[in-house]
């Protein structure tokens, strides 16, 4: 599962993120529609993830902000699309904490970084 998430959605959620503050929202669909594959195709390689249903859970925790973000694009609006692209984070991290992987948190990128991989020391 983890070769999925680094190798197809972390960078997909990465590239929204750019395309969105670039204003360029052609490719900001474009990686939209491919970040919700990619969600697609880890659920169907990965059914069940510590007995609860994956597929159930992506579902559940990334429509709406899916939604938001496709009405965001459509209608050219950055500051609804940073909104909607919190909560998808936000979904994002719920589902990490909900599987025991809390461990593994993502933020927005930033310029310093190539990567939404947010990284912090433990207390």
């Amino acid at each position: 599962m983890s070769d999925l998430m680094i190798g197809t959605i972390q960078p997909r959620h990465e590239r929204l993120w750019r395309a969105g503050q670039d204003g360029n929202w052609e490719f900001a669909a474009y990686e939209l529609g491919n970040l919700r594959g990619a969600f697609g195709r880890l659920g169907r390689a990965h059914p069940t993830e510590h007995e609860t249903s994956l597929p159930d859970m992506i579902t559940s925790v990334t429509e709406r902000p899916f939604n938001n973000l496709t009405d965001a694009i459509r209608s050219k609006d950055a500051a609804a699309f940073a909104k909607a692209y919190g909560e998808l984070t936000d979904a994002c991290n719920s589902c990490h904490q909900a599987l025991n992987h809390g461990v593994v948190k993502i933020g927005r990128p930033d310029d310093k970084s190539q990567s939404d991989l947010a990284l912090h020391k433990a207390p």
